[in-house]
């Protein structure tokens, strides 16, 4: 019944019992992840809090791109295991798991030790946050499709990405205002917080009745397979290179945290 109610008031239309909730099961697990995505930000709260903690400057200027490349690259690597599963909602479940573990370090990390160690255990949790958030992010889109109707899709990421934003944005305020104060030991807790989030998420997506894909293949495809397009297709390749170019817009607010 409380599925029911969540799709009608999300997706503003009724659905059957199976597809409430399913939809619901997604609408939570996206909502907790958004959260916790923005109370773990590497380019300005986890910038911040190495600067506090006495970290090097080239670890923190290598938050970002330890972020970016690890969630992005594997995904060439994860793509094929992904399409070759009957069932793909282990991906993203144990992709949110293994987050709110990383996240759960970190925190850790910032109340147990200072300086160039705590840098060093940040940064490398954070990595393997990344890769663990390529699991979700090369899995997630296709176990929507397969699981949620078409046509309240938009509906339900748009909504879980509205009540993510208001509540990083309150975070946000809380840390202006200093209603949320600006200490190391908070924030260690706000990360704990993000993991813990996480965790909730990964376990509440296993829950989600998923049918298995008879079209699964079990091709073998070298990686040069995968990286074809980047060649042939022209569009594509500018539009990555476009996309690479802007990846300054991502690196500068670290330095800026330091400044």
């Amino acid at each position: 019944m409380l599925a029911e109610r969540l799709h009608a008031l999300v997706a503003n239309t009724d659905a059957d019992a199976g597809q409430a909730r399913r939809f619901s099961v997604h609408f939570v697990a996206l909502t907790l992840t958004k959260i916790a995505d923005g109370l773990i930000d590497p380019k300005i709260v986890l910038s911040w809090l190495l600067s506090a903690l006495g970290a090097p400057g080239y670890l923190i200027g290598a938050l970002v791109p330890v972020r970016e490349s690890g969630a992005l690259l594997p995904q060439l690597l994860l793509a094929r295991p992904i399409q070759r599963a009957p069932r793909r909602k282990k991906f993203w479940a144990i992709g949110s798991i293994v987050q709110g573990l990383a996240a759960l370090g970190m925190a850790a990390a910032a109340l147990l030790t200072s300086g160039v160690t705590a840098g060093w255990i940040i940064v490398g949790c954070l990595a393997v946050l990344a890769v663990a958030r390529s699991s979700c992010s090369a899995s997630h889109k296709d176990v929507l499709a397969r699981t949620v109707e078409k046509g309240t899709r938009g509906a339900l990421s748009g909504a879980a990405g509205t009540i993510g934003a208001i509540a990083v944005f309150a975070f946000a305020a809380g840390l202006a205002t200093t209603i949320i104060p600006r200490d190391t030991g908070v924030i260690a807790a706000v990360i704990g917080l993000a993991g813990v989030l996480w965790l909730i998420a990964g376990s509440a997506f296993m829950t989600l009745a998923e049918p298995a894909d008879d079209t699964a293949s079990d091709d073998r495809y070298a990686l040069a397979d995968l990286i074809t397009p980047l060649r042939e297709d022209r569009e594509f390749r500018n539009y990555i290179i476009t996309r690479g170019l802007m990846i300054a817009t991502a690196l500068a607010p670290p330095f800026l945290v330091m400044m």
